[in-house]
């Protein structure tokens, strides 16, 4: 029985497509999608979680500390959103060369949170490994433990030619604690000391499962961005995780250390680092894109819609909640097919216009979603309404991204709307360019070309006889390279951005 455009209506009113940012979603449990994360982190050998802005770093990062009492594991969450990066990046230490100078006040935080995690434990045996632990803890940062790796960074000083705790932290007139702490302002001397008792602990005595994560790390990148310090001072932080994991994993201790990263500051390290390349393997790349026609019926980004609808209206049955709502035919959202009595996948159509990120999808819906809510209507015209406030989101979601790299983004914007929405040449591109080229503080077109390529703003597009026969995209596969050789589309949901922008600026 055919569907009436009123039931599908009041259907999409009752659905809560969540968060956009997953990092506060009070209902991720119920509608999370697990491929293969927990276990990649818990029992396989994943240390670095990447992945581009809006991909589910921070949804994963949530979800697995709320499911720690269930999964009989303890995880504690290192939040690097308004924390003291200025103050951090001036604890360079002087005996080690770049980049690993920052590693002594990154192998000190995560010893430290290790430590409080024993310690708080109350199902551990104890033993002078551990008392010493928490008597380290007790002396050194006291009863507060909250922010512990903020605290820390508070706290250690630049001293001479390495870094430690300031003697007010470390100075004490309790002969056993003198004993301890005596020598130890050196941090270097005391991460040594705290990794023997760690080790020494894990070792002989079965605990539960810790995992240690750090995430938002890359809040503070468009301040940073030209900070050759920020970029190596977390390769250093990388370069401990790895070392401090590989080192417990040779001998079966149940700790992991995981860092959250964007792809784009991930594939800068290279840069600094060749080293970085043997990570590869204990990276989780998070890439939601669909690659084969044949995925579309069953991807992962339709997956997330469904599950989000299916927990909304759990009566709803069909094996596409999504497309239940969603009705091509109702909508009609192409005229042609339209006149024919056919319809376009509105599902396909949104994908389209993203970045192929749930954070995207998510927003789309939710945008739809309070256009048929106003109207209260759900049919063709919902759907392109809705597409312009999303394509304004989208605009600026991008450009949190590319501004502190190509500081004059409406220039940047003037130029791709003159570049038009059908498919263009690298050579009318650099004609274009020449009017603007003293906009983009030195960068060069090829510069420029790569940067809209490397953010999936620009595809490269293989067109014969006039039409397009094939697109390559950075958003299809991470290691996409802009090919010079062939023509340039502008992304269309970026694009839409651009042109209603444009008037929103008259």
């Amino acid at each position: 029985m055919k569907q009436k455009a009123s039931n599908n209506l009041e259907l999409l009113k009752q659905v809560n497509f969540g968060d956009i940012d997953g990092l506060y979603d009070p209902n991720i449990n119920e509608y999370f999608i697990d491929n293969h994360y927990k276990s990649s982190i818990l029992k396989e050998n994943a240390y670095f979680v990447i992945g581009r802005k809006g991909t589910g770093k921070s949804a994963l990062y949530n979800w697995l500390h709320r499911n720690q009492v269930e999964d009989g594991i303890m995880v504690s969450n290192k939040s690097f959103n308004d924390f003291p990066f200025e103050k951090l990046l001036q604890l360079s230490d002087d005996d080690f060369a770049k980049p690993n100078q920052y590693q002594s006040i990154w192998k000190n935080i995560i010893f430290s949170e290790l430590a409080v995690l024993l310690t708080s434990d109350q199902s551990n045996p104890i033993d002078d490994n551990l008392l010493e632990l928490n008597t380290y803890i007790n002396h050194v940062f006291g009863v507060n433990l909250t922010d512990l790796h903020k605290e820390i960074t508070r706290k250690v000083r630049k001293l001479s030619n390495t870094i430690g705790y300031d003697s007010t932290c470390i100075g004490t007139n309790n002969t056993t604690e003198k004993e301890l702490y005596d020598g130890y302002r050196n941090l270097t001397k005391i991460n040594d000391r705290l990794y023997r008792l760690l080790d020494n602990y894990l070792k002989r005595n079965p605990t539960k499962q810790y995992v240690i994560q750090f995430d938002q790390l890359d809040d503070n990148y468009s301040v940073f961005v030209n900070n050759t310090n920020y970029i190596q001072c977390i390769i250093s932080l990388f370069k401990s995780i790895y070392q401090i994991n590989q080192s417990f994993r040779m001998v079966n201790i149940p700790v992991k250390i995981v860092a959250y990263l964007r792809s784009d500051i991930y594939n800068q390290f290279n840069k600094f680092d060749p080293e970085s390349s043997r990570w590869e393997q204990y990276v989780l790349k998070l890439n939601w894109a669909i690659i084969n026609r044949s995925d579309w019926h069953d991807s992962d980004l339709l997956k997330l819609l469904n599950a989000r609808i299916k927990n909304s209206l759990p009566e709803l049955k069909g094996n596409s909640l999504f497309h239940t709502i969603f009705n091509k035919y109702i909508i009609g959202l192409n005229a042609n097919k339209r006149k024919n009595g056919e319809g376009e996948d509105i599902f396909k159509y949104i994908v389209h216009r993203s970045f192929q990120r749930p954070r995207d999808i998510i927003q789309f819906c939710i945008k739809i979603q309070n256009e048929a809510r106003s109207t209260n209507t759900l049919n063709y015209h919902t759907i392109k309404n809705a597409e312009k406030e999303y394509s304004l989101w989208l605009l600026g979601e991008i450009e949190n991204e590319i501004a502190p790299i190509m500081k004059d983004t409406e220039s940047l914007y003037e130029l791709l709307r003159l570049m038009g929405r059908s498919y263009y040449t690298v050579s009318a591109f650099k004609s274009k360019f020449q009017i603007y080229s003293t906009k983009f503080n030195n960068i060069d077109v090829e510069q420029v070309l790569r940067i809209l390529y490397n953010f999936g703003i620009i595809y490269n597009a293989r067109v014969e006889a006039n039409k397009i026969q094939e697109q390559f995209s950075i958003i299809r596969n991470d290691r996409s390279v802009f090919n010079r050789d062939l023509n340039i589309i502008t992304h269309s949901g970026f694009y839409e951005g651009l042109h209603t922008s444009k008037f929103l600026n008259r």
